[in-house]
């Protein structure tokens, strides 16, 4: 079927080939650095998290948690070939960046206020069962059309969390937008998943690729040491150095600048 106005193009056959025959040799060297980092973030977790007795320290031992999770699973879609899959994984890394880092700007108070937080708008146990069983759900009256926890918006949050995360919005800048681009599957994004060919023919790419895995592993070690080190800030015990190290060495397996650029010199 056409839509009006646009041909239909010519389907053919998916040709992509096995995943195990793609093996990138930087995203491989990526993804073992990675795992290097992912095995000091989960270390602490499985010996038992240190905390100062604060409802900050607690806050941060939750998206530390989350982190480690997060990390593993963006690590275990890229080493099976699904990089942009992972993306969407990796947006929400990138958002737990900026939450923590927004609530470590003022952190009693504002861990407090996270952790008192109620979605009311989320469905209840009765309305759940009302829900499987067919019946008719009971009304809330309680449930807002919009909530939220704190009523600045992500990007007001993003500004604040700069002052204590150097750089954060000029990095959102360039990375938040294509993440947000894979997650919503918008036409920019289709590149991901169809191939154009010369001819008109179009390809579906619906298997496994090597395509992407190194940078999207790169970012995820970088959201991750960024909201490791917040929670370290705090009030969580936590060595940051191997997640450091494998950060660096991620980055230089990739090709990529690590560190401030060096100085011209007058």
């Amino acid at each position: 079927m056409a839509v009006e106005g646009i041909m239909a193009p010519t389907v053919c056959l998916g040709k992509e080939t096995d995943i195990e025959s793609q093996k990138d040799p930087i995203g491989e060297a990526v993804l073992a650095e990675a795992r290097v980092g992912l095995a000091a973030l989960q270390a602490p977790l499985a010996k038992g998290l240190e905390l100062t007795n604060s409802a900050e320290a607690f806050l941060g031992s939750l998206f530390l948690v989350r982190c480690a999770r997060n990390l593993a699973a963006v690590l275990t879609l890229c080493d099976a070939g699904w990089a942009p899959e992972a993306q969407t994984l990796l947006r929400a890394m990138v958002e737990d960046m900026v939450t923590i880092g927004y609530i470590s700007t003022d952190p009693d108070n504002l861990a407090r206020k996270w952790l008192s937080f109620e979605n009311r708008r989320l469905p209840d146990a009765a309305e759940l069962v009302a829900a499987l069983s067919g019946i008719e759900a009971p009304e809330r009256e309680d449930r807002p059309k919009y909530e939220r926890w704190t009523r600045l918006s992500f990007n007001e949050m993003a500004q604040r969390a700069d002052g204590v995360v150097p750089g954060l919005l000029e990095y959102l800048g360039y990375v938040y937008p294509i993440l947000s681009d894979r997650a919503h599957g918008n036409t920019s994004a289709s590149g991901m998943y169809i191939h154009v060919h010369a001819d008109g023919s179009v390809e579906p790419l619906f298997r496994p690729s090597a395509s992407q895995v190194a940078i999207t592993v790169c970012n995820a070690v970088t959201a991750a040491l960024t909201t490791a080190d917040r929670t370290k800030a705090l009030g969580v015990v936590l060595d940051l150095g191997p997640l450091e190290a494998a950060e660096r060495r991620t980055y230089e397996a990739c090709g990529l600048p690590v560190g401030p650029p060096p100085e011209t010199p007058e």
